[in-house]
C-alpha cells in the first residue's frame, strides 16, 4: 500500500536555507513575541528550537508531523531495530550539533544551524539525496507559536516526559539501547 504525501506545513517567518554547505533557519521572533526579544528571550528560544527539533527526530517525525520512511531490512537488521523505528539516530552528532548562531542573526531574530561538520549528512537526509528523503530540518509555523508562548511564560508543560527526552538523557550517559 502506497503512502500518501503529507501536506507541507507553513515554515516560521523567517529565512531557511537547506543545501549541501549550509542548513539553518533564521525565524523572525519579532512575528511571535510582538516585539523585538530580550537577549534571553533570543536564548531561550534557540533552546526550546532546538530541543524541538530534536525531539521530533528522534520520535521518528518528518517537519511536516508524518512518519519517516522505514528504515531498509538490512540496516534495521544491522541496527537492531524494527524497520519503522527511523529516528536519524546512529553514529555521529547530526543531532547534537544543532546550535544557535548568534552572529548570524538581527535583533529581531534567531538562527538555529547544522554544525558546518554535519551539514552533509543532515542535507542527504533531509533531502533525500543518497538515502530515503526523511525531512526533518528546521521549525514550523505552529512549533514556532508554541515555543514563543512558552518563552513569553505561557504554555508550560510540567511533569511531561517523552521517550525522545528519555533516549536523549541515556546517549549523553552512554548507556547502549537495546
Amino acid at each position: 500500500m502506497k503512502r500518501r504525501a503529507m501536506p507541507r506545513l507553513k515554515r516560521a517567518k523567517g529565512e531557511i536555507t537547506v543545501s549541501l554547505s549550509e542548513m539553518s533557519q533564521e525565524i523572525n521572533l519579532e512575528d511571535y513575541l510582538g516585539r523585538e526579544p530580550t537577549p534571553e528571550e533570543k536564548k531561550r528560544f534557540a533552546d526550546l528550537a532546538i530541543d524541538t527539533i530534536v525531539n521530533r527526530t528522534l520520535d521518528g517525525q518528518t517537519i511536516n508531523q508524518g512518519k519517516f520512511k522505514p528504515y531498509s531490512k538490512a540496516y534495521a537488521d544491522e541496527k537492531g531495530v524494527t524497520q519503522d523505528s527511523v529516528d536519524l539516530f546512529r553514529e555521529g552528532d547530526m543531532l547534537g550539533s544543532l546550535r544557535r548562531n548568534a552572529q548570524g542573526e538581527s535583533t529581531k531574530t534567531v538562527m538555529i544551524e547544522l554544525d558546518n561538520s554535519e551539514v552533509p549528512k543532515g542535507y542527504n537526509h533531509n533531502e533525500g539525496d543518497t538515502v530515503k528523503k526523511r525531512p526533518w530540518f528546521g521549525l514550523t509555523d505552529l512549533e514556532a507559536k508554541t515555543i514563543a508562548r512558552r518563552v513569553k511564560g505561557q504554555g508550560r508543560q510540567r511533569g511531561t516526559v517523552r521517550l525522545s527526552d528519555l533516549r536523549e538523557q541515556l546517549a549523553q550517559l552512554g548507556v547502549q539501547q537495546t
